[in-house]
């Protein structure tokens, strides 16, 4: 599919699809590309890339780049790549927030390189390289978020990429990723560290936590996650995850009415809703059983 691909970034995401292009033949070489070295000996020796480089080395001649790297630090590493992106070498991302990304990606790239806004919708609470699955896209939705400057070429690549990966793919406009990417995911996470806050904050937050059962586990599973990257993801995508925040607080404060007005109705038919919608939810994590 590729003769030469460039990922900037081989933590879990970038390994992973390192692993799945090794694996099923996608690509003659993958070149990792990373600022700990520590972790680029571990891509080596798992396999993940076939040989690790500086954006210098690595970059001339690719067919893609994939920055895997976090949200905070993606266009200063896309700026740094420039000079040695090849004609013709499309570039995309894994981030979960597209706006001002895709905005000053298009502003700065020469006119012969094509950059797909991209978002992978898998990932584990897990971090770095060793967390790395084959599998991991299997089943998963893959988000491109193409604009009017796109070329039809790129994203027609990409989509047999993740295809290959064995994702579905959706294609969004970037403000609609990152409105629905706020309530879906960057919602659930903030919800979730504050809910093991709350617990925390308590004055017997040992002996809480010693009553802990599944459903406190599976609500705040998320909080888990590297908080350095959900802390730029956050500010990053400001805007609309302010605007999901106070979506949820007036769907909290309906709930707290009922409570309040002793109205079994009206809790009754909330407790519904939520049942019927949760029921609805596809799977599409392939591997899920298989993680212990």
């Amino acid at each position: 599919m590729f003769n030469k691909v460039v990922i900037a970034g081989v933590g879990l995401i970038g390994g992973s699809l390192g692993l799945a292009l090794t694996r099923r033949n996608l690509a003659k070489e993958i070149v990792g590309v990373d600022p700990d070295r520590d972790n680029l000996n571990k891509a080596l020796a798992l396999g993940v890339v076939h040989r690790a480089d500086s954006l210098a080395e690595a970059l001339p001649g690719a067919d893609l780049f994939i920055l895997a790297a976090p949200i905070g630090v993606t266009l200063g590493i896309l700026e740094m790549a420039i000079p040695y992106l090849t004609p013709g070498t499309i570039i995309t991302d894994v981030g979960s927030v597209k706006g001002r990304l895709i905005e000053r990606a298009e502003q700065m790239l020469p006119q012969d390189s094509y950059f797909v806004g991209g978002h992978p919708m898998a990932g584990l609470e897990v971090t770095g390289v060793t967390g790395a699955r084959e599998d991991l896209f299997d089943g998963a939705t893959y988000v491109f978020t193409p604009t009017a400057n796109t070329e039809i070429s790129a994203i027609n690549s990409l989509k047999d990429f993740a295809h290959a990966l064995g994702s579905k793919v959706l294609e969004l406009e970037p403000a609609e990723h990152d409105r629905a990417v706020a309530l879906i995911s960057h919602l659930p996470h903030l919800l979730a560290a504050t809910l093991v806050n709350t617990v925390a904050a308590d004055d017997d937050c040992g002996g809480l936590l010693k009553l802990a059962g599944g459903g406190f586990r599976d609500a705040t599973r998320i909080a888990a996650s590297n908080s350095n990257m959900w802390r730029d993801i956050l500010l990053t995508n400001r805007e609309m995850v302010l605007q999901s925040v106070r979506e949820f607080r007036f769907q909290l404060e309906e709930m707290e009415q009922a409570i309040i007005n002793f109205n079994r109705e009206d809790l009754v038919s909330g407790l519904i809703r939520a049942r019927e919608v949760r029921e609805s939810l596809p799977e599409n994590r392939k591997y899920v059983s298989r993680i212990k």
